[in-house]
């Protein structure tokens, strides 16, 4: 086991590893856990970049990028406990906010540990001018990545240091590799309908090959960007030649997105949200279904997710 200071990308990274499993996390893109190889098989289960320009060339499907808040916010603006927030319009196109503040930011490397292996990573707003001025909130936002056996666990742990109800939502572009040969095993029941804006209506409708997706579907040609409702099984699993992949994640998490550009990249995201696309701006929705949340002054709350691998 080991935890090593490496470069990656012509950046500074670390390299984690056990007998089974190889990570790399790259604290100056956000902390993003960009790879994960299983060893046993040498398969590389996330879309990660070989070279520096190609990561240059669209960051948010490679890795894991980190959404705070996710997805898209309309007009770039919604209003929560009486204060207004004016974020940065970022997709002028569609006149949206997207992505969120963080998934940019380098990250502070507090700890690592090279007998479990982990690292610890963390950002603070109050060092970052860009974020207060959109989001004028004092908090942390720390990461715990660590590897035991054939899984990789990713804690993520969010602390309103400040002295107001923080609005909070939080999601990851988690970018996999998506082979022809692959097959996706993922329950859904109900699929967000969404605008030409890519938001939400407000208005739900069955998955209607809702089977087709729990028993194992190929997505060669489908292009998807859809967002669903999770059910009690907060667990997508990938089939790929030689293993399976189960991507599970904590109850605070409420939504999936699945994307997959044209269709014909080879990628499948599976993007774990906490609270819906425009979720603020959906407030005549229960908040157990749109999963608006928030956390009070100075505490806490965590969002856990796993990646299992099981070698056939």
């Amino acid at each position: 086991m080991s935890v090593k200071k490496i470069q990656f990308l012509n950046e500074a990274a670390y390299s984690l590893e056990n007998e089974e499993v190889e990570v790399i996390v790259l604290p100056s893109q956000g902390s993003n856990l960009i790879s994960i190889r299983d060893k046993k098989t040498d398969t590389e289960i996330l879309r990660t970049p070989k070279t520096k320009e190609e990561y240059e060339t669209r960051k948010m499907v490679f890795g894991t990028p980190v959404l705070f808040p996710p997805n898209r916010i309309e007009d770039a603006t919604f209003e929560y406990n009486g204060r207004v927030y004016e974020l940065e319009m970022n997709r002028a196109k569609e006149d949206v906010h997207i992505h969120g503040f963080v998934h940019d930011k380098e990250w502070t490397v507090l700890e690592t540990d090279d007998t479990i292996p982990r690292i610890i990573t963390e950002i603070r707003s109050s060092e970052h001018p860009g974020i207060l001025s959109q989001f004028p909130h004092d908090f942390t936002i720390t990461m715990t990545i660590e590897i035991q056996g054939t899984e990789v666990i990713q804690t993520t742990e969010i602390t309103n240091n400040g002295d107001s109800l923080m609005p909070c939502g939080i999601g990851y572009h988690t970018t996999f590799q998506f082979p022809d040969s692959a097959e996706l095993r993922i329950d859904v029941q109900e699929r967000w309908r969404l605008n030409e804006r890519h938001l939400p209506t407000g208005e739900l409708e069955n998955v209607q090959n809702k089977d087709e997706f729990s028993q194992g579907t190929r997505l060669s040609g489908v292009a998807l960007d859809d967002v669903f409702v999770m059910t009690e099984n907060k667990a997508a699993v990938i089939d790929l030649p030689g293993l399976d992949v189960s991507y599970s994640v904590s109850d605070r998490f409420t939504q999936w997105v699945l994307f997959t550009a044209s269709g014909n990249e080879n990628l499948l995201a599976i993007e774990p949200y906490s609270w819906v696309t425009n979720a603020p701006n959906l407030k005549q929705l229960p908040k157990r279904l749109t999963g608006l949340d928030d956390i009070q002054p100075k505490e806490k709350k965590d969002y856990v997710s796993r990646f299992k691998i099981k070698r056939k």
